[in-house]
Formats: structure tokens, sequence, C-alpha cells
């Protein structure tokens, strides 16, 4: 496929967009220059599981903000639905929907981003796209329109790739609770046969390929903090 024909890919500029929001019209990436953001799809406004979803986000929202991260929302509905639904969850669940939302009647994002699989063919599935400060996709999630997200483990996701970012390791599974090496983080591989033989004299680890160091404690609370609030 030519690159005008697929979705962004790990690792690629996120595309060039001009989009209709419940808070006016936005140009991505550029709105969120110097910031990281979440670019989340839902299957329709005014449904069971997207309604706790964006509930669920927006009384997180502040976390995400701790994050430098921002958050814009997308479906196939009207700008009009998006708008009534807003109001309706502020009226109904008392929370207030502080980040936009995109409305995509065409379809045309959604079709850009990747967002309509084969479950169905007019309404988004839940993608997730992390975009970073750069505008580079660091990371995308799909889930099916019967499962809720878990907004914890999208915090864990963002933190984790900030941390990347900042000490170049890698992160282990279920950090900062991995079940071998607990909150510590992992070294990348070495590069060469001169570095591996001196992996297990500089770190602790298992075998010169499993090395791993400890983390800043600050780090760390701050994830584990991010997975308690469920």
């Amino acid at each position: 496929m030519e690159m005008s024909e697929r979705i962004p890919l790990i690792g690629e500029k996120f595309p060039e967009l001009e989009v209709d929001t419940t808070q006016g019209r936005i140009k991505l990436p550029d709105a969120f220059s110097g910031k990281w953001f979440v670019i989340f799809s839902h299957p329709g406004d005014f449904t069971p599981v997207c309604t706790t979803e964006f509930v669920s986000f927006a009384k997180r929202y502040q976390e995400f903000k701790n994050l430098n991260t921002e958050l814009i929302g997308l479906s196939v509905d009207s700008n009009i639905s998006h708008i009534e639904w807003v109001n309706w969850i502020e009226q109904n669940l008392k929370v207030e929907i502080p980040f936009p939302i995109i409305a995509d009647p065409m379809g045309n994002v959604a079709k850009k981003l990747g967002m309509l699989h084969a479950e169905s063919s007019t309404a988004t599935v839940r993608a997730v796209f992390i975009v970073d400060p750069k505008g580079i996709v660091r990371l995308i999630m799909y889930y099916p329109l019967e499962i809720g997200r878990n907004i914890s483990e999208i915090l864990r996701s963002i933190k984790a790739l900030q941390l990347v970012d900042k000490t170049g390791n890698v992160i282990p599974a279920n950090w900062p609770n991995n079940e071998i090496i607990g909150d510590n983080v992992l070294n990348p591989p070495p590069r060469t046969v001169k570095d591996s033989r001196l992996r297990l004299q500089q770190f602790k680890g298992f075998a010169w390929w499993l090395t791993y160091k400890e983390v800043d404690k600050k780090e760390v609370e701050e994830a584990k903090k991010l997975l308690s609030q469920r």
C-alpha cells in the first residue's frame, strides 16, 4: 500500500488533519504541538459503553494533563449529536466533558486512521492513538465495540513511553509491578559482543540480554498512583 492509502504506523508522523470538534475547528497535530495527545474513537454517542468511557476519561483528565497530555475523542456522529450528548452527561451524570470530540459524519478521518473495521462499517471501533510532542505515533490500541477501555492502562502507557524517552531504558510487562524485576526497568539489548560481555558486570540480571536497573522512585510512585485510580 502507498503511504496515502494506509493508516499511520508506530514511529510515523501523525497525518495533518483539519477537523470539526465540540470546541471548534482544530488542526492536528499542530493544535497539540509540544504536548502528548491521545486521540480515541468511540462507536456512537448515546450508547452505554461509550458513556461510561467518556465519564472515566473526564474524571481522570487532570491525570492526563499532569503528564503533559491532551485528549480528543472521535466518532462518526455529527457535532450536534456530540453537543447534545455532552450536555446530557453533564446534566444527568454531573460530569463535564472537558476535551473536544471530533465530528466525522462522513467517516473521512476514521478511514484515514483505520478506525472502521469489519465488526461494523458504520461505527468506529475503540481505537487509541498515543502521539508524542513531535507528532510521532508511539502506540496504537484497538478494542471491539463490546468492551470499554481501561483508562489506567492508557495512562500507564503514556508514563512508560515518557520514561523510555527520558532514560533510554525499556519497560517490562505490567510495570511498575513486573513479576520478575518488580518496579525496575530493563536495559535494551547490547549491540556488540564486547558490550554483551560487560552487561552482567555493570547491571543486575539473569543473562547478558536480560539485565535491569533501578529507576527514580518518584517515577515509580507516579506510575503506581496512576494504576491505583480505578
